[in-house]
Parts: structure tokens; sequence; C-alpha cells
């Protein structure tokens, strides 16, 4: 298991799993071909994650986005297969000994339902966020996006998720590509939507970045693979393959969201696309 990268202690926290359909997930790959590695279900749904990264060192306690969060109704719950705890951050954080009050810092790749959800929680009839003493950190690209989305990804964005951080206080936007700290940056890319910003950790000659939607699962790390959630998918295969080449280069850990059995892999060039040389895979014992 992946527990540090320099001197920032890592933890994984599978706060949940969901399913959305198979075909989007894999954009023009046909199916005959992504089952093989993301079997569907009857409705055509694959297996996903909500696998959240919690950074720990001296008195920061980061952590990387949010999941769905506890504000589901059940209809939302069917419909997306949705299997986690009431609680799902603050019961896996509680696992480790760690209480909602004591994060510092909350970062997210993106606004989507899935990745920021559980940013903001109800206490009674009243939203607000789920981390009092946090600051939540999200590009100014992807908060402008939150507020006006493109039409193709607007059901994405639910703005009760992050409307209240404004309101109280506990919002720092970022430019692109900035250090947000000593060891963890930004690297901003546009292709699934505008603003998305992975995060690199650096640490004492390690390196790991948080993927989010530009490698969802281990299986986009095909170039060709890119889901059709993506809003300019031609942008996004050039994204991929930057950012895949540097991984390969460096040997970076890539850390995957919605990867249902795996955590991360490190990358070398292939004969036709990247290999996999190492894989930190799930425990199916944390499985929700």
């Amino acid at each position: 298991m992946l527990k540090r990268i320099g001197n920032w202690k890592v933890s994984a926290l599978e706060t949940g799993d969901f399913r959305l359909d198979g075909g989007a997930m894999m954009g023009s790959v046909p199916k005959v071909l992504w089952e093989k590695t993301n079997p569907a279900d009857s409705l055509n749904r694959i297996d996903l994650s909500l696998r959240c990264l919690l950074l720990e060192k001296g008195t920061n306690k980061i952590l990387i986005e949010t999941g769905m969060g506890s504000k589901l109704e059940s209809n939302f719950i069917q419909r997306f297969n949705v299997n986690q705890s009431k609680h799902p951050l603050k019961d896996r954080l509680g696992e480790i000994g760690i209480h909602l009050e004591d994060i510092t810092h909350v970062i997210l790749t993106h606004l989507h339902f899935d990745h920021a959800g559980g940013a903001t929680t109800l206490n009674g009839d009243l939203l607000v966020p789920t981390f009092p003493n946090a600051k939540y950190i999200i590009s100014k690209k992807n908060w402008n996006a939150g507020f006006n989305p493109s039409p193709r990804d607007s059901a994405s964005y639910l703005k009760i998720n992050y409307e209240p951080l404004e309101k109280l206080g506990q919002l720092i936007l970022l430019d692109d590509n900035v250090e947000i700290m000593d060891g963890i940056s930004t690297m901003v890319v546009n292709g699934h939507t505008e603003g998305q910003q992975l995060i690199k950790v650096e640490d004492d000659g390690d390196l790991l970045v948080f993927c989010s939607d530009l490698i969802p699962l281990k299986s986009h790390i095909q170039l060709p693979w890119i889901m059709g959630y993506d809003l300019n998918a031609v942008l996004t295969l050039e994204e991929k393959r930057e950012f895949l080449n540097e991984a390969a280069e460096g040997k970076w850990w890539l850390w995957f969201y919605h990867d249902p059995s795996t955590i991360a892999v490190k990358i070398d060039y292939g004969k036709k696309y990247f290999k996999i040389i190492d894989e930190i895979k799930r425990d199916n014992n944390n499985a929700r």
C-alpha cells in the first residue's frame, strides 16, 4: 500500500461506489473491448469508486475530493446504484481517528456532483460546509463553470454542493497551474470540463498525481479511451498524451478516483500505448 509521498502521509478514503453507463464512460471504444476490463450490469452500467485522498503533514490535513456526500435523494441513489454509508466522509475519517473539524484544506479538482457532493451538508434545513475549519480550494475557471455550465454538462453541476462556500468565507479560488503550498501544486486541464485541476504531490523525490477525470479508470491510460462525458475529446487526447509522457518519464504515481479495483499505478512506455509497471490494488475488505 502507498503510505507516503516523502514526508506526506497518504491515505485512501473509499467513500463509496456507484455505477455509470459504460458506453458514456468509454466514449467511442466499442463495448466488445471495454467490457473485458469493465464488465457492465444489465443496465449497461459499470462499477466506479469514489476514492478521496487524504494528505497529512504537520498541522495540515488536506482532503482531495469529497465524494457524493450525504444529501442524496432515493431516486438518485437508485439511478446511479450508489453504495455508501449514511455519512461517508465522517465515517471513513473516523475510522482513522480524524474528525471533520480537523481538516484544514479541501481541494476540489472540479465541481461535478460525484466529486464535490460532500463539500456541503445539511444541518437541519441549513446548508453548510461539511468541514467547518477548512479552506476549500477550487480553480477560478471551474468555479465559473459551476455557475455558468455548458449545456452538455449542466446536469453535473449542482449549486447546493458549493454555493455556500463563498458566502461563508471558506473559498479560495486559484489561477491555473499554481503551487498551493510547499510540495502541492495544480495542473489544469480543460478537455473534460473547463478548469479541472489535477493535484500534484511532490516531496523528497517522490511524486503522485491525483488524476481525477483526465484518467478516471486504469483502462483510460490507453490514449484513445476517452469519456463521452468530456466536452472536448480532441483536447483531452492532447492533454492525456502530454501528461502520460511526463508521468512515464518521471515514474509518477497516478492516483485513480474512479477505478473500482486499482488505487494507483506507475507507467512506462510500451510498444503501442503506455504499460503499467507497478500497481496498488484496492483492499476489497474496505469496500462500501
